[in-house]
Parts: structure tokens; sequence; C-alpha cells
């Protein structure tokens, strides 16, 4: 079987269900020997570069007691809630390592993946958009083009008179200190 990802499914995630009893996926179920490489290992299996293991991550529904897989796909990665909600039941009943294919890996054209034996394709599902609304902006600064604010040409800053007292009192007191000095001599 292949799956086809169009540069217009940017916003969809594929699961994919692995069977564990298939020698073709025995690289993806061990956790311990993936040693941080579980995108890489899914994507090189997927038969995709290494460039692209970004876009492949594998899920172990283990992992998500409490809120199963179908809770990871809609609250941890923003799925559409309704879609994910039809497969409820499919989703949370997989119990093997899932593996989860972004659809930005077709950004480039059209990507065909051709599923090796041991994997299957579950669904492809959408990430929740929500409309962002505006109202006009009233203020009158919102409204035509504000001209540049022009300044002259700056002179360089006055001495304060502060500085110039602190001036003074400092050298009083470096003179003070010197006449004592020659004083106890």
């Amino acid at each position: 079987m292949s799956l086809t990802v169009s540069p217009a499914d940017r916003d969809a995630i594929y699961v994919l269900a692995t069977d564990p009893e298939a020698p073709e996926v025995a690289a993806i179920m061990s956790p311990k020997r993936l040693n941080g490489s579980a995108g890489r290992t899914a994507a090189s299996l997927l038969g995709l570069s290494d460039d692209m293991a970004g876009e492949v991550e594998l899920v172990n529904p283990a992992d998500l007691e409490g809120i199963g897989l179908s809770g990871y796909l809609t609250q941890g990665l923003g799925l559409n809630e309704e879609a994910v909600g039809r497969d409820k039941m499919n989703l949370d009943a997989l119990r093997s390592p899932v593996i989860l294919l972004r659809g930005r890996l077709a950004e480039a054209g059209e990507s065909r993946i051709l599923l090796p034996r041991g994997i299957s394709y579950v669904g492809k599902y959408l990430l929740t958009r929500t409309e962002v609304g505006m109202m006009p902006l009233t203020a009158q600064s919102a409204s035509g083009v504000i001209p540049p604010v022009l300044t002259g040409a700056t002179a360089p800053m006055p001495r304060s008179k502060a500085w110039i007292a602190s001036l003074v009192i400092g050298v009083g007191v470096v003179l003070a200190l010197v006449a004592i000095g020659l004083s106890v001599l």
C-alpha cells in the first residue's frame, strides 16, 4: 500500500499503525534500542531521508495512559476534535507504537510513500483552525499615514551643574587630603 502526501496536506497528520509481529518494523519496537532516534528510524523505515525525520514521530500508546491516543492528537497536537472523535475507539484501541507523519514533508511537492509490510494507514487528521476576526480600528492614529517625526541636528549635551559641582567637591577633597598629608610630615 502507498500513501500520497501533497502540499495541500501541510496541516494534516497521518496516523500509521504498526504490527509488532512484522519483522519489517522490528527496528521501532524496542525503545531502548532507539536511543533518542525514533523519528529518524521511523523515517528510514518509510523510505524518507534523514532531513525529513523531524516530520515523523513515533508514539507509544502505552505512554498515553489517561488521555489515550485520541486525547494526544486533539489536546497535544491540536487536531480537529470532531474528526478524531469519529475514530476515537479505533485510535484508543491501538496498543503497539504508532507513527505520526506530518503533511509538511510534502511542502516541496507531492510525496508518495510506500508503506512496508507491518505498517497500515489509520487516518488523516487536520489541525483545528480558529478564525481570527478583528474589529476595525477606530482610533485617529489608525487611519492614514503618520508622518515621521523630524528632528534637527543634535548638539553635544551640555554638562549639568550637578556634574560640575561634584567635580569641584572632589578636587577639594583631594587637595584637603594632600594638605593633611604634608602637614603630618
